[in-house]
């Protein structure tokens, strides 16, 4: 099993979006994934109360419970753990990257909130396996690439000392009208720009989470196979269900 840490101590950089769809997308490429919300806020949680399929499964609560809670899903056979944070808790930063397997760190390409993720750059580098950025939230380019200023952005990132994934996700409406529903990008509209730099993102973590060697360790069986659906395990004795430790 393979936990992925959604990190960032600044509100609004679309942690909760990115977690969803890197989940959704993990479902899709044959993995069993788990979604954890530990946001007080519950917006993961909320987008999966609104969602109808019966995947990803999801488990709402706390850091003081992470350890536990993955734990349990190693045993239950999840393949990905996708962990969606609060911001503003160097604890709940530190707490998470010690215990993930890569950690992404989500940024808008302004300046401002170039320089409020450094906090979280410094506590993930001090305890996480691996680390990684992803601008989020750029405004479209004019033309082919990326905007001027996202490319700025990457390029002052590299001071910071972590890789930057080479996709950047473009401010889009299909984002949150999506997530009315319980949708992601994929699911609402699979042939758009939106669907098709998650995807590209979720090629470059899954890489990294492998080392380039290949799935992490898909399960046989399809969607509809998958015993208890919403529940993340298959056996009926597991102790991590959806909704568990709220």
């Amino acid at each position: 099993m393979k936990t992925l840490g959604i990190l960032s101590r600044k509100g609004g950089v679309g942690k909760t979006t990115i977690a969803t769809h890197l989940a959704v997308l993990a479902d899709e490429a044959g993995l069993r994934s788990l979604l954890i919300d530990l946001d007080p806020q519950r917006s993961a949680t909320q987008w999966w109360r609104a969602r109808a399929a019966e995947t990803p499964a999801l488990v709402e609560t706390d850091t003081s419970r992470l350890r536990g809670i993955l734990e349990d899903a190693a045993e239950d056979g999840v393949d990905l753990v996708v962990v969606d944070t609060r911001p503003s808790r160097e604890t709940d930063v530190e707490r998470v990257a010690v215990l993930a397997d890569l950690t992404l760190v989500p940024t808008r390409p302004s300046i401002f909130d170039l320089r409020a993720i450094l906090g979280t750059l410094d506590t993930a580098k001090g305890v996480a396996r691996r680390s990684m950025i992803v601008l989020n939230a750029c405004p479209p380019p004019r033309g082919a690439g990326e905007a001027s200023v996202t490319v700025d952005a990457r390029k002052a990132l590299t001071a910071f000392g972590v890789p930057v994934a080479p996709t950047s996700i473009v401010n889009r409406s299909i984002f949150p009208a999506a997530a009315v529903d319980g949708l992601t990008a994929g699911e609402a509209d699979p042939g758009g720009k939106g669907a098709r730099e998650m995807r590209a993102l979720w090629l470059t973590l899954i890489k990294e989470l492998t080392d380039g060697k290949g799935r992490v360790a898909a399960r046989a069986g399809s969607k509809g196979s998958r015993a208890g659906g919403r529940s993340t395990a298959d056996a009926p004795n597991s102790r991590v269900k959806a909704g568990e430790g709220s």
